[in-house]
């Protein structure tokens, strides 16, 4: 019995991490009608990947968020490595 709960929560993890990705995707494309600078602001960056600003400061200062560099005391995010980014779940 175990084996088999197992298995169906192995396959309902898969399931759910492609339902995630394809959902991104699918915001992603949406957003794509606007065009974005080679260099956006917090703000920008949570509009193209869909999470708040607060999350973003918080993955950038745990070093999860590529492309991310301080312009003074300014966070931007390079445009092109943000939406690589999120279309892979934000991994």
């Amino acid at each position: 019995m175990e084996e088999l709960i197992q298995a169906l929560l192995k396959a309902l993890r898969k399931e759910v991490s492609e339902t995630v990705r394809e959902t991104m995707e699918s915001v992603l494309d949406e957003r794509k009608t606007h065009e974005y600078p080679e260099r956006v602001s917090v703000t920008q960056a949570s509009e193209i990947t869909g999470y708040s600003k607060n999350s973003l400061y918080q993955m950038h200062s745990l070093g999860k968020v590529p492309g991310a560099h301080k312009i003074g005391n300014k966070l931007m995010f390079y445009t092109k490595a943000l939406k690589e980014w999120a279309r892979n779940g934000g991994e």
